[in-house]
C-alpha cells in the first residue's frame, strides 16, 4: 500500500519544475531552463547558475523522491562517493546537495522524503552515446577511442586507488560524459560499493550477492562471476576490468560482445572481433586481455593505463598508490561499520591548487579519512539499459 501511493505521486510529479523555476540548492540559487529526462523517481534538468561555477553556468540538477529510508542511505551513499571523487578531472564534479521533506497533495508514507541534488558538466558534446549515434557511418577513429578509454581509465583508477578499493560496477558508454571536445568524465555512482573483503561462500551470502548484481548492473558488462555469483569468485576491481573491456569493444564495434548470444557466452567467454571497422592489432589485443574468464588473468587499470599511455605516447598526470598484486591472498577482514565508505580515503587535491584548477602532476594519496559526520543527500543517476522503476526490480 505505502509503495502503491508513493508510485501515484512519481506518476503525478513527472517534471515537477518549469522552465524559468529558480530554486534553491543551499547556497546555490539556479534557474531552469528544460527538463532533460527521468529515471525510476529522478527528474533531470537543465539548469543555469547567475555566475559561473567551475567556469561555466551551465549544469545539472537531478531531484528524486525517496519513499524510505532504505532508498535514503543509496541516495546518501552516492553523495558520499561524488564528494570523495571531487576534482578529479575525469570525475563528473559535485556541486552540492540538499534534501526537504515532500509537501504533496497526495497521500503518500509519513516518512516520504525528498532529495535534491546538483553537479556540473560541461554542456558541451553531451554524452559518448550521442557522440556515437551521431557517426553511425564513419565510425569512431582509433585515436579518439583510445583518448575516450584513457579518460574512463584514470577516472576507474583514481576509485581502484582508494583503501578501500572502490568499485564503480557499472562502466558502459552511457556513463560516460563529453564535458569538452578532448575530456571524459565517468559519471553513475549508484552502483559503487566498496570491494568486498572476501568472495561471498554462504549460500545466503551468494543469494544476496545476486540480488545485489541483478539490482546495481547491467547484464551485458558483467563478468563470469557476476554472472553466476554462485562460483564463488572474486567480485572485485578486476571485474570492472572485464567491463572496461566491453566498454572498449563498445566503443570500437558499437555492439557489445556477447549481445547476441548473453549470460552462457560471457561464462564461456565465447565472442569474436568483427571484420569491420578495422582496428590496429593494438586495439584488439587490448581487449582480449580484459576479457579473460578469471580476474586474475585481467590487467589491473593502472595497467591498462601505462599500455594505453604508452601506445598514444603520452603520460599520466596522477602518480598513484598502485597495491602490490596478491591475486591468490584473500582481503583482511575489516571490523564492522555502519557505512562501508568509512573507511575510505578521499581524493585530496595538492595544497595550492582549488577545485576550478586542474594541476599539472597531482599525486593520489591517501592524505586522510572521508569525514562521515555530514548528512550527505543526493540522487541516483539515470541508468539506461537496466529497469528505470524501482518497481521493475
Amino acid at each position: 500500500m505505502q509503495q502503491q501511493a508513493f508510485n501515484v505521486y512519481a506518476q503525478q510529479n513527472k517534471g515537477t519544475l518549469v522552465p524559468g523555476q529558480t530554486i534553491s540548492v543551499n547556497k546555490y540559487t539556479v534557474q531552469v531552463e528544460r527538463y532533460l529526462s527521468q529515471g525510476g523517481f529522478s527528474h533531470v534538468y537543465l539548469v543555469r547558475t547567475p555566475t559561473p561555477v567551475y567556469n561555466t553556468t551551465h549544469h545539472v540538477l537531478k531531484r528524486i523522491a525517496v519513499p524510505n529510508e532504505a532508498m535514503l542511505a543509496e541516495v546518501k551513499k552516492e553523495v558520499d562517493i561524488m564528494r570523495i571523487l571531487k576534482g578529479h578531472p575525469n570525475v563528473v564534479h559535485l556541486i552540492d546537495a540538499a534534501w526537504h521533506k515532500m509537501a504533496t497533495g497526495v497521500q503518500v508514507p509519513p516518512q516520504t522524503l525528498q532529495t535534491q541534488l546538483t553537479w556540473f558538466y560541461s554542456n558541451v558534446g553531451g554524452g559518448i552515446i550521442d557522440m556515437m549515434n551521431r557517426r553511425l557511418r564513419e565510425r569512431l577513429t582509433e585515436a579518439e577511442i583510445f583518448h575516450i578509454f584513457v579518460d574512463v581509465c584514470e577516472g576507474v583508477a583514481a576509485m581502484h586507488n582508494l583503501r578501500p578499493s572502490l568499485l564503480h560496477r557499472d562502466l558502459k558508454v552511457e556513463n560516460i560524459l563529453q564535458a569538452s571536445s578532448n575530456v571524459f568524465k565517468l559519471c553513475d555512482f549508484g552502483s559503487a560499493t566498496p570491494v568486498a573483503p572476501r568472495p561471498a561462500s554462504t549460500t545466503a551470502e551468494v543469494r544476496a550477492l545476486e540480488a545485489d548484481l541483478n539490482r546495481h548492473t547491467t547484464l551485458q558488462y558483467r563478468a563470469p562471476e557476476m554472472v553466476d555469483p554462485y562460483l564463488r569468485r572474486p567480485v572485485d576491481e578486476k571485474s570492472d576490468v572485464w567491463a572496461l573491456g566491453v566498454l572498449l569493444y563498445k566503443l570500437c564495434y558499437y555492439t557489445t560482445p556477447f549481445e547476441e548470444h548473453g549470460p552462457l557466452a560471457i561464462l564461456n567467454v565465447q565472442y569474436r572481433i568483427p571484420p569491420y571497422p578495422v582496428y590496429s592489432s593494438q586495439m584488439n589485443t587490448l581487449i582480449v586481455s580484459m576479457l579473460r574468464e578469471y580476474g586474475t588473468q585481467r590487467p589491473t587499470v593502472f595497467e591498462l593505463l601505462a599500455q594505453v599511455h604508452a601506445i598514444r605516447g603520452t603520460k599520466s598526470r596522477f602518480a598513484y598508490d598502485i597495491p602490490l598484486p596478491q591475486p591468490l591472498s584473500p582481503r583482511a577482514l575489516q571490523s564492522p561499520s555502519t557505512n562501508a565508505l568509512d573507511n575510505l580515503v578521499s581524493y585530496r587535491r595538492p595544497p595550492g591548487t582549488d577545485a576550478t584548477t586542474q594541476p599539472s602532476q597531482p599525486k593520489i594519496t591517501g592524505a586522510g579519512v572521508q569525514a562521515r559526520d555530514r548528512v550527505l543527500e543526493a540522487i541516483a543517476p539515470m541508468r539506461r539499459g537496466r529497469p528505470t522503476s524501482l518497481l521493475q526490480q
